[in-house]
């Protein structure tokens, strides 16, 4: 992470270098038989295919090779394809930035921050075959409590477009927003507030199953990577939503200080 200062303003910028080896396998492939160009068999669990390649893992040793479709036998060829269409999508590889402004200003008292929060997202497709294919990105951008420092809440909830020819880049400009907090004190006199924490990205299919997340949080990659039933829950939390420190909603009340 690189972090550049500049007076009252602050610019992260996130820089993750991705690969198929980062994207969660969802579900497992189906079991095929399979015979080569010289009528050799092989029992196989399909992983992926594009229009060249067919991914896949050896049932007898469990090992992944990638080959091209040809050198299967035309039935077989025709086997593959066929349940290629029950796969799970598999996205090329793809660099991904994040840009998050984080302006403060004065609030309407000498001790509040209103804290506006701007934010880009940028893709670049790596693969020169394949598209990044229409998918819907939603970003999670949660806030923490400055009295207790255990409370937090969603922020904001935006989405925007994923589609990416091969070899082509995206750049997405989220809406901004404005979140307040005590600046000033700590510890009784501290009326608390909510100062912009950390974010979640997810991408998601026509489904709305998760292709891919990501964060540059590492309390919440933790907390994701440890419970992939959270990061489902994270995906349809909304604005305003109480949450505790293992981001999982609570029944408090939302004090009046995002907007």
């Amino acid at each position: 992470m690189i972090t550049m200062k500049t007076p009252r303003y602050e610019l992260i910028v996130s820089l993750a270098m991705l690969c198929l080896c980062a994207i969660p396998a969802l579900l497992a492939g189906p079991l095929l038989t399979v015979k080569d160009t010289q009528g050799r068999a092989l029992e196989i669990e399909l992983l992926s295919v594009t229009d060249k390649d067919v991914r896949f893992k050896r049932v007898d040793n469990a090992k992944e090779f990638t080959v091209p479709i040809s050198q299967f036998d035309e039935a077989s060829q025709a086997q593959v394809k066929q349940q290629a269409a029950s796969l799970p999508a598999v996205l090329p590889p793809f660099d991904i930035e994040v840009v998050i402004g984080k302006r403060h200003d004065e609030g309407s008292s000498y001790y509040m921050v209103d804290q506006r929060i701007s934010t880009t997202v940028k893709l670049k497709n790596k693969s020169n075959d394949a598209a990044l294919p229409p998918l819907k990105g939603r970003m999670i951008f949660i806030g923490r409590d400055q009295k207790t420092e255990d409370d937090f809440t969603v922020l904001s909830v935006q989405e925007f477009k994923v589609g990416i020819a091969p070899a082509a880049s995206s750049e997405s400009l989220l809406e901004p927003f404005v979140t307040r907090y005590d600046g000033d004190q700590k510890g009784r006199g501290n009326v608390g507030g909510y100062q912009y924490f950390g974010y979640l990205i997810v991408f998601l299919n026509d489904k709305d199953e998760i292709l891919f997340d990501y964060t540059t949080s590492g309390p919440i990659r933790k907390l994701v990577n440890a419970d992939r039933k959270l990061l489902t829950a994270m995906t349809d939390y909304s604005k305003g939503t109480m949450l505790d420190d293992k981001m999982s909603v609570t029944n408090k009340p939302l004090r009046a200080f995002s907007r």
